[in-house]
């Protein structure tokens, strides 16, 4: 009896420390070193948004953001911690999954670039495919060690008012680029970007504006649930200037990705507070409606005008679609992805067919008799931006089926955290849809909000003692 209740108290210490670790951060008071902390993680947080680092003239795509100066560092810290603690310390599931999803795309790329030198292509047009395979790859262990650098400065922080701070002064520089923009346009702080070209629409500091709604929505989602740290009176005066930034950034936005997602986002919403017996779920879900009933008031007819717009004269859309059929297609004849090098070989393999199911796809839908798939087409001539113009087809395309399992695990694993927040279930919502729109190897706010859902919510993944040790 007596060791079944010693093996009782140790499991009730166990859980009261889960259910306190979020309290204990939160009563304590920020000493030096964590106003030190905070101010690096406000310039982490800097660095995240910044997605047009000129540098990307230099080295290529892996310098549009100024994170790959920080790799020699991310490299110090995990020698030292493991030198140190003699193992790896705060390891989440977030992290296992996406070193597994590592491995394995190692393993299929190495294997069909093998195979495209039994077959005597050994580059496609300038770009070496080892070489290629090995920087995609690059970006991969960067946003692995991107995470664990993040969760380890979250850890180390002690307070969330401080951690509030560090959101808040970033927020608000957004706001203030966002202003400079418009009152600047179409000029605006080219200086910053990796191009001098004129540009029309808010992108803030990345390189075009479909790329932007995601860290407004990551940055906004996170300081409101912060937020619940301060008194009534700050927590109410926080909430609306953060309201008022996003509709204001709404208000602005030329991306149709971005409205598109958000109105998935609503859906989800709706469907998920229909339950009426209680109370709250019944006020969220008259908010939602009146929210839904406004955009599609307010933004319906300019989407369809733009859409319609884009169709006649443009070609992204073309282009978008098109790359993702192309990477539907190779899945279909190599369900284990065709990896992160040989990807080249395939895209232009299949290219024509993508070409053919549009062409009737968009006459049979649309009356469309002859598209513009000029933009499309330049890709079977260069090897330049060769790639899927989502994030998730992207990655379907290097991993396969093992892609569908791995989003599949992550996206389980935080939903289930995030039942007790509907700010960041809206937050995770949105950027699920976005990863249908946006590509995902710089955007390193998606992986921020994932690094923060892991860390603050849910069971506690990160042995305590790894917490303890990391923060002392």
């Amino acid at each position: 009896m007596s060791r079944f209740t010693g093996m009782k108290e140790m499991m009730n210490v166990s859980l009261h420390s889960n259910h306190t670790l979020n309290d204990e951060i939160a009563g304590k008071k920020p000493g030096k070193e964590s106003f030190f902390l905070a101010l690096y993680l406000s310039i982490l947080l800097v660095l995240t948004v910044y997605q047009d680092f000129p540098l990307v003239n230099t080295i290529g795509e892996i310098g549009r953001s100024p994170v790959i100066l920080l790799l020699p560092l991310f490299i110090f810290c995990e020698i030292a911690m493991l030198s140190k603690y003699k193992k790896l310390m705060v390891v989440s599931k977030l992290q296992k999954y996406l070193f597994a999803f590592i491995v394995y795309l190692t393993f299929v790329s190495l294997g069909y670039i093998l195979v495209q030198f039994m077959q005597g292509s050994y580059s496609f047009w300038s770009e070496s495919l080892l070489g290629k395979g090995i920087k995609v790859l690059i970006y991969f262990a960067l946003i692995l060690l991107y995470i664990r650098h993040m969760q380890l400065v979250f850890s180390k922080i002690k307070s969330f008012k401080l951690l509030y701070g560090c959101f808040l002064t970033v927020m608000s520089l957004l706001l203030v680029i966002m202003i400079v923009e418009l009152v600047t346009m179409p000029n605006a702080l080219t200086f910053l970007h990796s191009s001098s070209n004129p540009y029309w629409r808010v992108r803030l500091l990345t390189s075009e504006s479909s790329t932007t709604g995601s860290i407004i929505v990551v940055y906004s989602s996170i300081l409101v649930y912060l937020s619940r740290y301060l008194n009534r009176f700050a927590r109410i005066l926080s909430n609306v200037y953060t309201a008022g930034f996003f509709l204001f950034y709404l208000s602005v936005t030329g991306s149709k990705g971005f409205l598109i997602v958000c109105l998935l986002t609503l859906v989800v919403t709706i469907i998920k507070f229909l339950d009426f017996r209680k109370k709250r779920n019944f006020i969220v879900l008259i908010g939602v409606v009146l929210v839904m009933y406004m955009f599609i008031a307010y933004f319906s007819a300019g989407l369809i005008s733009s859409f319609s717009n884009d169709m006649e004269n443009y070609t992204s859309s073309y282009t978008r679609m098109g790359t993702i059929i192309i990477a539907i297609i190779t899945v279909f004849h190599h369900p284990l992805g065709v990896g992160t090098g040989a990807y080249l070989m395939y895209f232009d393999d299949y290219l024509n067919d993508s070409i053919t199911f549009m062409s009737h796809f968009y006459y049979n839908i649309f009356g469309i008799s002859q598209i513009n798939t000029g933009e499309l087409l330049q890709y079977s001539n260069s090897d330049k931006n060769l790639g899927v113009k989502s994030g998730f087809f992207q990655w379907f395309m290097f991993g396969g089926i093992f892609s569908v399992v791995f989003f599949y695990l992550v996206a389980k694993n935080l939903i289930v955290k995030v039942k007790s927040s509907i700010i960041l279930f809206l937050a995770l919502v949105c950027m699920l849809f976005s990863l249908l729109f946006v590509a995902l190897e710089i955007k390193y706010e998606i992986w921020l909000l994932f690094a923060f859902i892991s860390t603050f919510l849910g069971k506690n993944e990160i042995n305590q003692s790894n917490m303890s040790g990391v923060s002392k």
